[in-house]
């Protein structure tokens, strides 16, 4: 009987929220019949416990002590407007050379954190205080379909913008430049925008690099590449974790990349 009042709700939200529960039935999210419903479809194996205040629902032919949860949908519930960005926003577009099936990252309000469950950890990244402020950054989002429920996402501009901006959170500069590789196609204004809201002089030199590379590829406007020299620092900086007598100066990008970025080559081209 339980599980038939919330039937509909858990086969229509593989993964949600107490409050969304509460929701669909009618009551307040902090009343104790809400919790005493909860209670008893865990103990049923209903449902399971992702984290505070988040669930998973366990079809009934499942069994909830090994039942997988996907952990985007898992990630898109932690935590209040967030917005799936770096490498999480690669793979999510279909971009990503690797899949990390235990480390998501998620742009949201509050303390930049690592939050563990018992499945995989999110990586929360603050959002720039000029970036929150910038009409770029607002526009570059998207939402994406996953079971039947919508999680939102960095465009594919945006994402490579970030990356580029924060080499940091790509998986290292092989994992950037051979996801990079899968890309077939930009809307290079939109891109131009990001990079310029950043203010990254070094990000936008290393990205001049390879769109420079990729021209032809991508059909990459020379106005566009223009944009970027302009961008571009004025004098000779480290990028991509280039270091000293490791790295190889590129010619008017005014960028020192790692020598395997620059003599790499996409071996389907």
């Amino acid at each position: 009987m339980p599980r038939l009042i919330s039937a509909p709700f858990f086969s229509s939200h593989p993964v949600f929220r107490r409050a969304e529960y509460a929701t669909a039935v009618g009551r307040e999210s902090a009343d104790r019949v809400v919790t005493a419903m909860l209670t008893q479809h865990l103990r049923a194996g209903n449902i399971k416990r992702v984290a505070r205040g988040v669930f998973a629902s366990v079809p009934s032919h499942g069994d909830a002590r090994n039942w997988p949860v996907d952990h985007f949908l898992a990630a898109s519930r932690l935590r209040e407007g967030g917005t799936f960005a770096y490498h999480s926003a690669l793979e999510l577009h279909g971009y990503a050379y690797t899949v990390w099936q235990s480390w998501v990252q998620v742009v949201a309000e509050g303390q930049p954190c690592v939050y563990e469950t018992n499945k995989f950890s999110c990586h929360f990244v603050s959002r720039r205080r000029s970036l929150a402020r910038d009409q770029a950054d607002a526009e570059g989002a998207t939402t994406l379909p996953r079971m039947g429920l919508e999680i939102k996402v960095t465009t594919v501009e945006r994402t490579i913008a970030d990356l580029f901006d924060r080499p940091d959170l790509a998986g290292g500069a092989e994992e950037l430049f051979n996801s990079l590789d899968l890309v077939v196609r930009l809307h290079a204004e939109a891109l131009i925008r990001h990079v310029r809201a950043r203010g990254n002089a070094t990000a936008a030199g290393a990205m001049g690099f390879w769109l420079e590379r990729e021209r032809e590829w991508l059909a990459v406007p020379t106005q566009t590449l223009e944009e970027l020299r302009a961008l571009a620092p004025s004098s000779p900086r480290y990028a991509l974790g280039a270091r000293p007598r490791k790295g190889r100066a590129i010619r008017g990008w005014n960028v020192i990349l790692p020598v395997e970025i620059v003599e790499r080559r996409f071996e389907g081209r």
